[in-house]
């Protein structure tokens, strides 16, 4: 009688921790998934906004014949920007910047009341670059006081460093499908 009771005891005991293992396994599993499926919802919103990006934005660089050839063919030659993404804008056209969605600036191109007007006029959300390569000199003190004020700037001296600038503004700079032109 006491070997059956014992029996009945270790028995129910057993069933109790086997509950309560299946309850910590089911959570621990649940726990588990949320944390993956949490660190995933950050690179996955990045990976989105790059893809779309390097699908659709459109670039417009501000610079003379010669330097916007020489950006285009580095921006396209990365492999990861189409030549149709990058568009052309003259000083007598500045009014086509309002639509891009980032905008490179070679520096010397524009007389500073344009260069102002461009890097205050653009969207909050545009990334803006000046690339100013040592042969066009240096950004004044007034330059890059206006520069610093503007969210999603980058001021770049090598064109090779440019490419890599163009792909952080792409990734940093809030972009969605319903900008797509």
């Amino acid at each position: 009688m006491i070997i059956d009771f014992l029996t009945s005891v270790f028995n129910l005991l057993s069933n109790i921790f086997g509950c309560i293992e299946t309850i910590c396994t089911v959570l621990g599993f649940a726990a588990g998934l949320a944390i993956f499926v949490g660190s995933l919802a950050g690179i996955t919103q990045a990976m989105c906004r790059f893809g779309l990006a390097l699908c659709a934005k459109r670039i417009a660089i501000i610079a003379g014949s010669d330097d916007f050839n020489d950006i285009k063919k580095d921006l396209v030659n990365s492999g990861l920007i189409k030549a149709k993404n990058i568009q052309h804008v003259t000083n007598k056209h500045l009014n086509e910047v309002q639509s891009a969605l980032l905008v490179i600036i070679v520096y010397g191109y524009l007389e500073y009341e344009e260069f102002s007007a461009v890097a205050r006029g653009k969207k909050t959300q545009c990334g803006l670059i000046v690339y100013c390569p040592p042969e066009k000199g240096r950004i004044d003190a007034r330059g890059m006081k206006l520069l610093s004020m503007i969210p999603f700037t980058a001021l770049c001296n090598f064109r090779g460093r440019m490419v890599n600038d163009v792909l952080l503004m792409m990734l940093s700079t809030s972009f969605k499908g319903k900008d797509i032109n």
